[in-house]
């Protein structure tokens, strides 16, 4: 009985070492930015390298600021939600139709701009009061543009209430 439960005790370590060794991480390197247009509005993340695995994660304009790991997860737990874009990356081995986007779904893979790019839809609140899509970049992953609108937005605005935002600028080689 004791050679069975070392063994398991093994072999759950070892899975857990491989998993967390082999996941994906973001390509973050120290200075990285990604500016958007956010509807006719400029909104620029930046990376700043704190240590081997831990960067300042900062958009402007405003003053917020989180500590962000290589696989873009706050040190609250937390996948790194920038602001109004949403979430910023999602691992391109999920940039496929039914890949896993943080809990929704990958639902297209399509050509978007410049971009072949995976296509993210869901909805939030109270009676989907938001919803959207997100366009991920297929090669690293990336948040390159997408569309929100909120329900008060269309019945105040009427049709076309939509705030689309595309990633105008970087960095980052291959974007």
């Amino acid at each position: 009985m004791k050679k069975i439960i070392l063994i398991l005790i093994l072999v759950i370590g070892g899975l857990w070492f491989a998993y967390s060794v082999l996941r994906p991480k973001a390509p973050l390197k120290d200075g990285l930015y990604l500016s958007y247009d956010y509807g006719g509005s400029p909104i620029r993340v930046t990376f700043s390298e704190i240590s081997k695995n831990k960067f300042w994660a900062a958009v402007s304009p405003g003053d917020n600021q989180q500590v962000v790991n290589k696989r873009l997860i706050t040190t609250g737990g937390r996948v790194y939600d920038a602001e109004l874009l949403g979430p910023l990356w999602i691992p391109p081995s999920s940039v496929k139709v039914g890949g896993n986007a943080h809990g929704d779904r990958v639902v297209e893979v399509k050509r978007w701009q410049r971009w072949d790019v995976g296509v993210v839809k869901a909805t939030f609140g109270a009676g989907g009061a938001l919803r959207g899509e997100w366009y991920y970049e297929k090669n690293t992953g990336f948040l390159v543009g997408g569309k929100k609108s909120s329900v008060l937005s269309t019945v105040l605005s009427g049709k076309g209430g939509d705030t689309h935002f595309v990633l105008i600028k970087s960095n980052l080689e291959n974007l």
